[in-house]
């Protein structure tokens, strides 16, 4: 805990000794967390692997940000930011502490175009990013890999096109580290590495009532062809190229594939703001083939779009979502090869890999397809896999409000799980994860902001449990 605090202060004093305009932001945390068994899932999902599962910590939070110039109108410039995670709670294996990045990076901007090197909290495809039970590919659940990244990171009109349409891009690559082996000549490799690449579209100016979007990304987790397969003599240069291209290597992908295909509509009312959103799956054995509709995440949300004063403290609704995902069907009507080990897919799940499509023993897509090691203990696991459930149908809802100044936010969260068709869970099992959370600003706290969040899983997928967090948070500008 002592090391905890000490590293914290000398992150401090670093970040008010460097800061010396207006383009430094700082944000700081303290949070205090009590549960009646491990972390309850709306607790720790989608948080960026910050929030520890032992269900009761002390958590801190530390981070400063060199931001871009909005009144600079230089061609190239410079933002970097660092943000820095002390916890401290109770284990099995009694008291333990603990502290990483997550944030850390230093990005160059020519024009539209950004070059990122470290690691930067990122989320990937079309999706409410607030009240979303995540995207699929990539959701900010799993702490950032850390690489290298160039995209362009807005929508770019295109001149050519009178403005009418936009895109954005990127590409990156990644470190995973080492990974044990389900499949191969070999059991462990020590270096595997995470590929990246997305291109959308809208269709709509920034003054058009009526946008659409779509576009499609792609992962791969890869690595250590050489031992996995030696008879081929794949080079890690050749074997990056199967990897960025999709190509096949007798009969099979190199690495793991998974992405989504997405397509979206906005429309922008007087006062609320409506927005509709599909993914649809790809997956290793159906590599850039859309063939499977039955799977994927359909979502609606509605956002206000003027704001309340604050005047006005009577109630009020400002956002509401609802989301449906299913993962069940992971039928594959066009199979890589025509092989039918390509016929049923195995989401989030490696026949390779044996930390499938994970990184800290956290899901970088869906939150939803978790660690097996979260389960319930009585449910069937295999130890060469990440997930023991990625067949599932799962209702989502999410609402934002306020009252008396204070913000409001719910996430309630029901679903139906099967297992994995290798193992089948024996009935299907329900499952109930909420979230209620209140935050306000308080002008006896230097005007920082006082939070509290109530969360609950109750049924058969995850064990039971319960947990309260409170905490307070301040951010601004450095002088």
């Amino acid at each position: 805990m002592r090391n905890c605090l000490f590293i914290s202060f000398l992150f401090l004093t670093a970040l008010v000794s460097y800061a010396q305009d207006s383009t430094f932001q700082y944000k700081a945390s303290l949070a205090l967390a009590g549960s009646t068994g491990q972390s309850s899932f709306w607790m720790h999902a989608n948080q960026n692997g910050v929030v520890p599962l032992n269900g009761s910590f002390i958590s801190g939070q530390f981070a400063a940000y060199k931001i871009y110039n909005p009144n600079n109108p230089r061609i190239f410039q410079w933002s970097a930011g660092a943000e820095l995670i002390t916890n401290y709670g109770k284990s099995g294996l009694g008291k333990t502490g603990d502290y990483f990045f997550t944030d850390l990076y230093v990005v160059g901007k020519i024009g539209p175009i950004e070059f990122l090197a470290g690691q930067k909290k990122s989320m990937t495809g079309l999706v409410d990013t607030l009240l979303t039970s995540g995207s699929l590919a990539v959701s900010g659940n799993a702490r950032p890999i850390p690489g290298f990244n160039i995209s362009i990171a807005n929508f770019l009109p295109l001149g050519f096109t009178n403005d009418l349409v936009s895109v954005k891009a990127s590409y990156a690559d990644g470190r995973l580290g080492g990974s044990k082996i389900a499949y191969g000549s070999t059991s462990y490799v020590p270096n595997t590495y995470f590929h990246q690449k997305s291109l959308y579209f809208r269709i709509g100016s920034t003054d058009n009532r009526l946008k659409i979007y779509t576009g499609i990304n792609h992962q791969a987790i890869w690595g250590g062809e050489n031992e996995l397969a030696p008879v081929n003599h794949l080079s890690t240069l050749n074997a990056y190229w199967y990897v960025i291209s999709g190509k096949t290597l007798d009969y099979r992908k190199v690495g793991t594939h998974f992405g989504t295909i997405d397509l979206a509509g906005e429309w922008k009312g007087s006062n609320w703001n409506y927005f509709f959103y599909r993914q649809n799956i790809y997956d290793t054995g159906s590599l850039f083939k859309a063939n499977n509709f039955v799977d994927g995440l359909n979502g609606f949300r509605v956002k206000r779009i003027k704001p309340l004063s604050r005047k006005e403290t009577y109630f009020a609704v400002n956002s509401f979502l609802l989301e449906v995902i299913g993962t069940q069907n992971q039928t594959n009507n066009s199979p890589l090869s025509n092989l039918a080990i390509f016929e049923k897919g195995d989401y989030f799940n490696s026949y390779i890999y044996s930390r499938g499509w994970s990184y800290n023993d956290a899901s970088i897509g869906t939150a939803l397809i978790t660690s097996q090691n979260l389960t319930d203990s009585d449910l069937p696991r295999n130890k060469t896999k990440f997930t023991n459930n990625n067949r599932s149908w799962v209702f989502h809802s999410g609402i934002t409000a306020s009252w008396l100044n204070t913000n409001f936010l719910f996430k309630g969260t029901y679903s139906r799980n099967f297992g994995t068709y290798i193992n089948p869970f024996d009935a299907v099992k329900q499952q109930v994860s909420i979230q209620l959370s209140a935050e306000k600003k308080m002008k006896f706290l230097i005007n920082g902001t006082f939070f509290a969040s109530f969360y609950s899983d109750i049924g058969k997928l995850y064990p039971n449990s319960a947990s309260l967090l409170l905490g307070y948070r301040k951010s601004g500008m450095f002088l």
